[in-house]
């Protein structure tokens, strides 16, 4: 059986890692998988082609996953495409080339990634509505299932994301040293709170030496944040892989503004690399972390949890293992496949 995603992944954002742990997953279980990309759009902006410096392409090509360009108007040249079964997550592209698609008589999945809907995904099905849609949260679907089935589309799949789990080591935090916490995120303003360093000054002013590590920054959120104190990092995007980034944390936060979280594959990422999350007790966190997470019901909350991590680790390390062991519970491979054989079989 042949199996189609849309977009090549790449090393920032979601769902474009998550594209490439899914075609991962999809070999392994015996699958023949497809990427398919666009090296120009018909929206002008060129997308993520599966260039040799792109770290997922060495470990996609050795697993046997193959590369298939299609130039937008001519995607009934690309040969086994007609008929496919494909899914797109969140690729604004796939959506730019939908209705082709669709003509095509493919089978389409869609897999929003996100807990809004955005208004491409709007323009797009209102007028061809996705064959199915595949939800990694039941949070996620609560918000959003109404939305697809206004479209016409009554098909709905509720599977986590994939995930291989990161080899690390978590970071020791020695009595005296600095303690650091990171922020992972896009540079979307929704994402990063604006009290941001008010609130780590806060556990400063408490007496422990917090240091930053912030990554996706850019002058846009110096204008939301404010400028970085003295004691901050602010790195732009895919300036560390993410291993590395991790590898220098002792705890990570998310504390969004105003946009909650669906499936947050820094959460996974996280609890596979060793490092403490404390994050919201909203959107999709819950479900994900269950007892593994710190969860903060408001902005003043992360101060007396951070401090409480920074001044015990033995705390510290029953949450490093309390998170791995929670993401081995909720990532396991033999299951997620086969949820996925048999949303694609169906489909044949």
């Amino acid at each position: 059986m042949r199996a189609w995603l849309l977009g090549c992944p790449s090393t920032f954002g979601g769902a474009d890692t998550e594209r490439g742990h899914t075609a991962l997953l999809w070999r392994k279980a015996g699958l023949s998988v497809s990427v398919l990309y666009f090296p120009e759009c018909r929206c002008g902006i060129r997308p993520v082609i599966p260039d040799p410096s792109n770290p997922w392409m060495a470990p996609l090509r050795e697993a046997g996953v193959s590369f298939v360009p299609g130039e937008p108007g001519k995607l009934g040249e690309v040969p086994g495409l007609a008929g496919g079964t494909l899914v797109g997550m969140c690729h604004p592209h796939a959506l730019h080339n939908w209705p082709e698609l669709k003509a095509l008589g493919c089978k389409l999945i869609w897999s929003p990634c996100m807990t809004n809907l955005r208004l491409d995904e709007s323009a797009t099905f209102s007028d061809t509505p996705p064959t199915a849609v595949h939800f990694q949260s039941r949070f996620q679907a609560s918000q959003l299932i109404h939305e697809y089935r206004a479209f016409g589309c009554n098909e709905f799949h509720y599977i986590r994301g994939a995930f291989d789990p990161l080899p690390f080591k978590p970071l020791a935090h020695k009595p005296g040293t600095p303690f650091v916490v990171g922020r992972l995120a896009r540079a979307c303003r929704t994402k990063w709170t604006p009290h941001l360093w008010e609130l780590l000054g806060a556990v400063r002013d408490r007496g422990f030496d917090v240091r930053a590590l912030c990554q996706g920054w850019d002058d846009t959120l110096t204008a939301h944040c404010g400028e970085p104190p003295e004691w901050a990092t602010c790195l732009p995007r895919d300036a560390l892989p993410v291993e590395e980034f991790l590898g220098r944390c002792h705890a990570m936060i998310s504390c969004n503004w105003g946009v909650e979280e669906n499936w947050p594959r820094v959460g996974l990422e996280a609890m596979s690399a060793g490092v403490p999350l404390v994050v919201e007790n909203s959107g999709g966190w819950p479900e994900m972390l269950g007892g593994a997470g710190i969860r903060c019901e408001k902005l003043g909350d992360y101060v007396p949890q951070l401090a409480g991590l920074a001044s015990s680790e033995m705390y510290r390390q029953e949450m490093i293992e309390l998170g791995r062991k929670r993401m081995g519970e909720i990532s396991k491979p033999g299951v997620l496949a086969k949820q996925w054989l048999a949303v694609l079989s169906s489909m044949q």
